[in-house]
């Protein structure tokens, strides 16, 4: 994204309205109404796989990217290339009424503009970095998570004290521990609601909870949906 903004600026001000104050972006085409400096301080979303990349480079931006669709001020930004077509009936139905867009909607064989794009991201484990006793501990959390793993025990294998170890973890990886071994149940847990695993209890037993709530809390704290609502948007056909 770099490259294109820097070959081709006019591409940039390509994306400031002429005559009309109404201007869509969509997936990491965004960029260029950022670039154009017409998103700041306004709220917008973009393709998850290059939200944090986005928040380096346009730090002034209220990137909301758990949503599909924003709209502020006559500035429309979706999340991905699919999502184009979501943008495209959230502005049928913003200029031409909602009957209309439902009339759309069925001639063209799509659903209604999805409210956001929480469940499609990946979960971002850890960040690239060099500190070696922290990678050996994200590989201890990795291979234990099915059980409690205390910081203190992961201290001890990287014979650091527990405070040290919590600082440079949080450092490397841009999470807590507790945080970061979550995440990898999480993760565990979506692969096997995708596989359509029955039995969400069974689900939060395999990746280390017994409490089946908090496991459904947690979940959703990272993924935006429930269990039961990623099985039955994931789960492999056939199963």
């Amino acid at each position: 994204m770099d490259d294109a903004l820097r070959l081709d600026p006019a591409m940039v001000g390509g994306a400031v309205p002429d005559g009309d104050d109404r201007s869509p972006g969509s997936c990491s085409g965004v960029a260029f109404l950022a670039e154009a400096g017409l998103l700041e301080g306004r709220r917008a979303t973009t393709h998850w796989g290059v939200a944090e990349g986005f928040r380096r480079r346009y730090p002034g931006v209220d990137w909301q990217t758990d949503m599909l669709i924003t709209e502020d001020a006559g500035l429309y930004c979706s999340g991905g290339v699919n999502a184009a077509s979501d943008l495209s009936l959230h502005l049928v139905e913003r200029l031409c009424g909602r009957d209309l867009a439902i009339q759309c909607s069925k001639a063209l064989l799509l659903d209604m503009p999805r409210p956001s794009q929480s469940g499609y991201a990946l979960l971002p484990l850890a960040r690239p970095h060099d500190d070696e006793k922290v990678r050996d501990a994200e590989h201890h959390l990795s291979r234990h998570f099915h059980r409690d793993v205390p910081v203190e025990e992961i201290a001890n294998k990287a014979g650091m004290s527990r405070r040290n170890l919590v600082r440079r973890f949080k450092e490397a990886t841009g999470h807590m521990p507790g945080v970061y071994l979550q995440m990898i149940r999480v993760s565990a847990a979506r692969k096997l609601l995708e596989d359509g695993a029955p039995s969400i209890e069974q689900v939060a037993l395999s990746v280390g909870y017994e409490d089946v709530a908090f496991f459904r809390r947690v979940f959703k704290r990272h993924s935006g949906v429930t269990p039961s609502a990623y099985r039955d948007r994931f789960r492999l056909r056939g199963n």
